[in-house]
């Protein structure tokens, strides 16, 4: 599901943008102002933000500039929504934002935008469809609600880098969610190990790029939207088939 934040300090348009793009599908949470938004970044970074541009304290602007001099937020696509309806203002904010549109909203525009925006900066597979994660029966099921069938490593791999987003997540820190310790894991069973899972989907799935893409020196990055279906029950470790 493709994950957007919006930055809007008029709460009761901040809340009338939210439902309407949680209800044409997309995962969307709101702020007003720049701390509250840096601090949204450290539990995941979105595919998209939209900026107001006039906000307390630090504005969009800046916060445009920001994310595009950090290489973890660099590839987040970004929309200005404000009332800046001047052709400069438009002109230098365009050399940092994808889109810039003019209050008032028309929804049905700014929908049309971020699937526009979406399908340049994401895999087309992605932005239709969604991937699945269900912790009871570790199954991963595709856009096309194939099932496949997970090993416990499998499913905590894929659940570790899910909650990271665009951001690569340490080969380090992947081992020691299943428990194991780094000092002396042997390395090439992780690869070895994604190396299967990227074949599993891609075999079961319409998958033709590297869904679980390795980063050089910063580790691995998810590449498919991913919703994580939590489980009521507690899963006992003995019912699990190791890898």
């Amino acid at each position: 599901m493709i994950t957007i934040y919006v930055v809007e300090d008029n709460i009761y348009l901040l809340e009338d943008i939210i439902h309407s793009l949680n209800h044409q599908g997309y995962n969307c949470k709101g702020v007003t102002n720049a701390i509250a938004f840096d601090e949204l970044l450290t539990k995941q970074t979105p595919n998209l933000v939209i900026l107001d541009w006039n906000l307390p304290g630090e504005d969009g602007l800046s916060i445009a500039q920001r994310l595009h001099k950090n290489n973890t937020t660099v590839s987040i696509g970004i929309i200005f929504l404000t009332a800046r309806n001047n052709l400069n203002d438009k002109i230098l904010g365009l050399d940092y934002a994808d889109s810039y549109l003019t209050k008032p909203i028309d929804y049905q525009e700014l929908g049309a935008v971020i699937k526009s925006i979406c399908r340049r900066l994401m895999p087309k597979s992605s932005i239709d469809n969604g991937w699945e994660l269900h912790k009871k029966t570790l199954d991963l099921h595709t856009p096309k609600n194939e099932i496949i069938s997970l090993s416990h490593r499998e499913y905590i791999a894929l659940d570790k880098l899910s909650k990271s987003s665009n951001s690569p997540v340490l080969a380090k820190d992947i081992v020691e969610a299943w428990g194991d310790n780094w000092m002396t894991f042997e390395k090439n069973r992780l690869e070895l190990l994604l190396s299967r899972l990227r074949r599993k989907i891609k075999d079961n799935s319409d998958v033709e790029f590297n869904p679980i893409r390795s980063v050089r020196n910063e580790g691995y990055h998810l590449t498919i939207p991913l919703e994580i279906f939590e489980d009521r029950i507690k899963i006992e470790k003995q019912h699990f088939k190791p890898i």
